[in-house]
């Protein structure tokens, strides 16, 4: 009895570890309602990654939200974007307006610690054709220059 309690102890730490170093990740940004909100809706695909398999990528969090539709959504999650793009927490912004809205963007965050280290933080947004969205969080060592390369990797 007294292992299957000190088992059910670990689990219920392990799991209370990994949400709460989801819900860190994007401690303070305001794109963080974004996820909460839209990411399980019908016709929104959730993607969170962390830990080994990110390992090869220099990344230690890569949170995405593929929208299928965002026109329902688009003033809120633009809104959230802006607040957090003028939140003095970006020191490099790329952004791409179309008829004086935001189509794309890439937003390199200030540095915060986790575990002592710090760590590069992004926010990147684009709309595709026929109202698809796409907005993802990466956080990690990696550069910016290694991440513009993957993004901008032609396929083969």
């Amino acid at each position: 009895m007294k292992y299957r309690l000190h088992i059910l102890r670990f689990w219920v730490a392990v799991v209370m570890m990994c949400c709460t170093a989801a819900l860190q990740a994007q401690e303070g940004l305001h794109i963080a309602s974004v996820f909460e909100r839209y990411g399980r809706q019908k016709s929104v695909t959730m993607v969170e990654l962390n830990g080994s398999v990110l390992r090869d990528y220099d990344m230690t969090m890569y949170r995405s939200l593929v929208f299928n539709d965002i026109t329902p959504w688009l003033d809120d999650v633009l809104h959230c974007i802006r607040l957090d793009a003028s939140s003095g927490k970006v020191v490099k912004t790329q952004e791409v307006m179309e008829g004086g809205s935001l189509y794309s963007a890439y937003y390199s965050l200030e540095k915060v610690k986790r575990n002592g280290a710090p760590v590069n933080r992004y926010i990147l947004f684009k709309r595709g054709r026929g109202g698809t969205a796409t907005l993802v969080y990466i956080e990690g060592p990696l550069g910016e220059e290694k991440l513009t390369g993957m993004l901008y990797k032609k396929q083969k």
